[in-house]
């Protein structure tokens, strides 16, 4: 079995937890539906797609997901790697971007995009995929915040497949560990712009059934400086996993409670 059908296989198996976003080859030339309110102000997204060497990525997806993991807007990068999109202001769940998905690479993820204003994203991926991350405050305790994700590795998942000897008897695990093994010299982790000093590394559970689970990972890292010129702070994570050589990187716009 091919590496591609084994990621459309995981991709249906995971469509609940995951989300199961995959940006098909044919969906370059579709246009989505316009938003309802065509009247509210208008903001862009743009910036460059690249690979971890900073070669532009020509021919890269890149979509805006709304609420409902539904496309609001979409674009492909040029070549140069530059891409550009419209939409309407507001908060958008996430921002997709990824070349060959499923064949050879896995998405780079931009979360809670708070695109009130014209923003730049700069897109850059390879095999991990640093997916769902959130962050909080932990009320009472060392001034910090968790910060949760999900990683997945391509080699892992094409391995989980071989070794339980195709797509059933991997439905039938009691635990999928595509998950990389994360130390601290793997994790670059910084927060609007600035190094980020990652002072606990946690593996955690979590299910995706009632009898089946997977691994994801919080870090705890101190408080950092409140911006004063906006409500929120760009976190970026950027991994790194030695035993495969596999690299992938995403952000979050995380607005401050209070």
């Amino acid at each position: 079995m091919s590496p591609k059908k084994y990621f459309l296989s995981v991709g249906a198996l995971f469509f609940v937890v995951t989300q199961a976003s995959t940006i098909p080859a044919d969906r370059a030339d579709r246009q989505d539906p316009p938003q309802a309110a065509a009247a509210k102000a208008e903001i862009t997204i743009s910036g460059r797609v690249t690979d971890f060497s900073g070669n532009p990525v020509e021919g890269a997806q890149v979509e805006l997901k709304d609420d409902h993991f539904k496309n609001a807007a979409s674009a492909v990068s040029g070549k140069d790697g530059r891409y550009e999109i419209k939409a309407v202001k507001g908060r958008y769940m996430a921002l997709a971007a990824v070349k060959d998905y499923q064949v050879k690479s896995l998405e780079y993820w931009a979360w809670n995009v708070l695109a009130e204003r014209d923003l730049e994203i700069n897109p850059r991926y390879d095999r991990l995929e640093v997916y769902a991350i959130n962050a909080w405050r932990p009320q009472g305790g060392y001034p910090s915040l968790m910060i949760y994700f999900r990683p997945m590795s391509f080699v892992k998942v094409v391995q989980k497949v071989t070794e339980a000897g195709g797509m059933e008897g991997l439905q039938k695990l009691s635990v999928i560990d595509i998950a990389p093994e994360l130390a601290e010299a793997g994790i670059e982790l910084s927060i609007d712009g600035k190094p980020a000093k990652v002072l606990q590394i946690n593996k955690v559970r979590e299910a995706t059934g009632l009898t089946q689970y997977m691994f994801g990972y919080v870090l705890q890292t101190p408080l950092p400086e409140r911006r004063t010129d906006r409500d929120y702070a760009l976190i970026n994570i950027a991994l790194h996993d030695p035993s495969t050589g596999e690299r992938g990187e995403g952000c979050l716009f995380f607005r401050w409670p209070y």
